[in-house]
């Protein structure tokens, strides 16, 4: 018997084993919002349902229908319903290698809950990950594509795995300049990547909370500094976390192209609007990746095979 053949090294798709529910405060309102996370079938993608609304509460995660990406990034439907914040829920999936999710939350944020995307792993991994039998859908970088807007840009250019460069470089010497370069592989993005909090300075959640934004952020939920200091009694979870959390966003936002992508990423002091972009750049030229849809339902004696 085949012991070393299984359907994970087969590259099948993945969706939760069991519902999975997530409480905190969302990071606009700073009211409680709560998800439960659901499997979902092959071939569906991660769909966002809003239990709050009577009708088209549906709203599928793809960079297409990002509508803002101010303080996270945000999604709607052709309704204009919207969902807040889903990058660090995002970047769990895609560090998971979870193709397929319902998301149905009690209002229109995902809980900001400790700022990082730990928690959504945490439990993902209790309750465990389902193997589907199809294959995954995989975007193979074709030829270098980047997009650059002011001074920050990204680039990928084609690989044989799944790498993130960046850099980041921000004035408070508390953070600086960071460059954190990391290969995402099936078992690292929780110990890599998925504990870096959320950051912000002082004067800047003082001045957004001042003026109605942000209520649900603080100190438990995001790295706050201010002039140099950490304020967070913890301290820091890396030593980089700064730049450790910016590969996590980076993550979650690619992952809104639909795919995993085998491909190399050089990212410098992008953000949200600017990783949303990057995707448009990428999809506009079909000379510029290749879809590998392994996406057929494999026979009976396949899976025979592949589970003896």
């Amino acid at each position: 018997m085949p012991d070393t053949l299984n359907i994970a090294r087969l590259g099948y798709q993945k969706t939760l084993k069991e519902e999975v529910v997530c409480e905190g405060v969302g990071l606009h309102s700073g009211s409680k919002t709560q998800i439960k996370i659901l499997p979902a079938e092959v071939n569906s993608g991660i769909t966002f349902i809003r239990e709050d609304l009577i009708k088209d509460r549906k709203i599928i995660a793809s960079y297409k229908n990002v509508c803002d990406t101010k303080l996270g990034t945000t999604i709607q439907n052709n309704a204009g319903h919207k969902v807040h914040t889903i990058e660090h829920l995002m970047s769990a999936f895609m560090g998971l290698r979870i193709d397929n999710a319902d998301v149905v939350l009690s209002g229109s944020e995902v809980p900001i809950m400790d700022g990082s995307s730990k928690i959504f792993l945490d439990k993902i991994n209790t309750v465990g990950i389902k193997e589907q039998f199809a294959k995954k859908k995989v975007i193979k970088i074709l030829k270098e594509v980047s997009f650059s807007q002011n001074n920050s840009s990204i680039i990928a250019i084609p690989s044989d795995n799944f790498s993130i460069d960046y850099m980041i470089d921000f004035e408070d010497p508390a953070i600086g300049i960071q460059r954190q370069k990391v290969t995402l592989l099936a078992d690292n993005f929780d110990k890599e990547i998925g504990s870096a909090r959320t950051f912000g300075m002082l004067d800047e959640v003082e001045y957004m909370h001042k003026n109605g934004l942000a209520l649900g952020g603080s100190i438990n939920n995001a790295i706050v500094v201010d002039n140099g200091k950490i304020l967070n009694p913890g301290g820091l979870r890396y030593k980089d976390e700064f730049v450790r959390h910016k590969i996590l966003d980076l993550c979650g936002d690619i992952y809104l192209s639909g795919y995993h992508i085998l491909g190399s990423i050089i990212a410098k002091r992008a953000g949200h609007e600017v990783n949303n972009k990057f995707l448009w750049e990428l999809f506009s030229d079909k000379s510029n990746y290749e879809v590998i849809e392994e996406n057929n339902i494999i026979s009976q004696e396949e899976i025979s095979f592949a589970v003896a």
